[in-house]
């Protein structure tokens, strides 16, 4: 990753419970350094050091990397970041006698930043929910492959991170509170992660909290909307066979399509053998969610609510990608992804201060939509990361919005014009997890 590739964007997000009686969305947002690169093996010198060639301190764009003077790595001094991807110094000598003659060889160890955003919308209790926002992220970063250049690698471990959170929510099932009937919980989650690497983003989600991308190509009149995720809805073919060929069924109630919840007479005790009278309740309105553990077949040892993630990659060019919008169904029920886009774009035209952030006007819409409808409005959550575009000037802030440069620190704050102060991060923090503003 160049540091020229590097984002700069603004954030804001929105949760409202809406009329539902519980609230379960949450959301997550992290910025973060990615780990350093490991040490060249002992005795195994890379191209550079084999090669005998120094590097010196230079600057590109208004950045400083700072360079690396070594024969071994026997002593490390403390790193000091001088930005979002910041270097470390690693200094010593290989013997006190060492000839003036000899160089020292040189290699620059690069610390890169890492942006994750979740949306998890819970159902059946919020404990699903509330285990994948604080265990989903640092579960991905132990997969293997996963910091890796290789997209093949990154996605796959995105993949395996999805059902490995899923496995250790089995592991606390015993600690959830059990349905009114006395049964396990029947908690579960939809997930729907954006992760920003220089200019790459990833996109995995399961259930139907789906990811929209604002595109505008230089010299088009109008925005147009790329839905990057397709909700994973039980009538969907692909769907529907993976369910029954499991011993599962989708039986449609109120107009639903749902996934049937095969449970034990509640009147049965004991346990469950092939005479045992069980019950089909149409359950759930997804096809995937993490959790839902109800929904293990043991004869195919799988579950028929899948944990397994659609995980896709694409390259963020900030001359035509201007927004990227996740949100629960909430928003998608009652707001096409052409309006949404359409919407931020009008958002970011308005001249003067805002009084609300992207989010919260997304947010608020949808809401005023379910009422108007005369719905019970569902759980909304939004979180908007607006892109900047490298030939227009700055954005226009709220205080309610997050200022995120991938590759400068504190000390390159932006001429940015804003209703209050902005509030600017550096890397690595957690920028913020369930403080999202509420209508």
């Amino acid at each position: 990753m160049a540091m020229n590739d590097a984002l700069i964007f603004r954030v804001s997000a929105f949760s409202e419970q809406g009329g539902r009686r519980y609230m379960e969305d949450v959301i997550e947002f992290k910025v973060e350094y990615e780990p350093p690169e490991p040490e060249p093996a002992e005795g195994g010198l890379n191209s550079v050091e084999q090669q005998g060639e120094s590097k010196v301190e230079k600057q590109e764009n208004g950045h400083t990397e700072q360079t690396i003077i070594s024969n071994s790595p026997d002593n490390v001094q403390e790193s000091v970041p001088v930005s979002a991807m910041w270097t470390e110094n690693i200094t010593s000598e290989k013997h006190e006698d060492i000839s003036q003659a000899e160089v020292p060889a040189v290699h620059t160890v690069v610390r890169k930043s890492v942006a994750f955003f979740g949306v998890f919308d819970g159902h059946g209790g919020r404990e699903a929910a509330h285990f994948a926002r604080d265990n989903l992220w640092g579960i991905l970063k132990k997969q293997r492959g996963f910091w890796s250049e290789d997209q093949g690698e990154v996605c796959e471990a995105i993949r395996k991170g999805f059902i490995a959170c899923h496995h250790d929510m089995w592991k606390e099932l015993p600690e959830w509170p059990k349905t009114l009937t006395g049964q396990p919980s029947t908690a579960g989650t939809t997930a729907s992660i954006v992760l920003i690497r220089g200019n790459l983003m990833y996109v995995a989600h399961v259930g139907d909290s789906a990811v929209v991308v604002g595109v505008k190509e230089p010299g088009e009149k109008n925005i147009r909307a790329l839905e990057v995720t397709q909700d994973h809805k039980p009538e969907l073919l692909k769907e529907k066979e993976r369910i029954e060929r499991l011993g599962g069924s989708v039986v449609k109630k109120s107009g639903v399509n749902r996934v049937v919840w095969k449970r034990p007479r509640l009147t049965h005790n004991g346990p469950v053998r092939r005479s045992t009278v069980i019950d089909q309740i149409p359950f759930l309105a997804v096809a995937r969610a993490l959790g839902d553990l109800w929904s293990y077949d043991f004869y195919s040892g799988e579950f028929v609510v899948s944990p397994e993630p659609d995980v896709t990659v694409m390259t963020i060019d900030p001359k035509k990608h201007r927004y990227i919008i996740l949100g629960s169904d909430g928003l998608w029920n009652m707001m096409p992804a052409k309006d949404a886009v359409a919407m931020c774009e009008c958002h970011d035209q308005m001249v003067g201060p805002k009084g609300w952030s992207c989010a919260k006007r997304l947010g608020c819409t949808a809401l005023l939509f379910w009422r108007q409808r005369m719905l019970r409005a569902d759980n909304t959550t939004v979180i908007v990361i607006t892109v900047q575009h490298p030939d227009e000037p700055p954005m226009t802030m709220h205080l309610q919005e997050l200022y995120v440069n991938m590759a400068e620190g504190l000390d390159k704050i932006p001429p940015v014009t804003t209703a209050n102060s902005p509030r600017h991060y550096d890397c690595p923090i957690m920028l913020f997890r369930n403080e999202a503003e509420t209508g």
